[in-house]
């Protein structure tokens, strides 16, 4: 799942872009106690667990959680567009 997220403060600074990667997925999977197949959708906290992860990956000083995040951050706004590729190569799906 390759999910592009739009990070905008809300301060009038250029809104950062990020992607996700199998480890911020199972990062929120693990933090969360979700899994990406359980079919009850994305939302809100999804992307700001992400977005969270992403940021602190890269060295930014954040607050522990993404809570805490949102919480010092409220007129942050988070966006997303699935990237994931809808036709993978045949060596993908091993020509299923």
């Amino acid at each position: 799942m390759k999910i592009k997220l739009i990070v905008d403060y809300g301060n009038g600074s250029e809104p950062e872009v990020l992607f996700t990667n199998l480890f911020v997925i199972s990062e929120w999977e693990r933090i969360e106690n979700r899994r990406a197949s359980d079919g009850r959708g994305i939302g809100i906290s999804e992307l700001a667990c992400w977005a969270h992860s992403i940021l602190a990956m890269k060295g930014e000083k954040l607050p522990k959680t993404w809570r805490e995040w949102l919480q010092q951050n409220p007129d942050l706004t988070i966006s997303s567009e699935d990237k994931t590729d809808p036709n993978p190569t045949d060596a993908a799906t091993d020509g299923n």
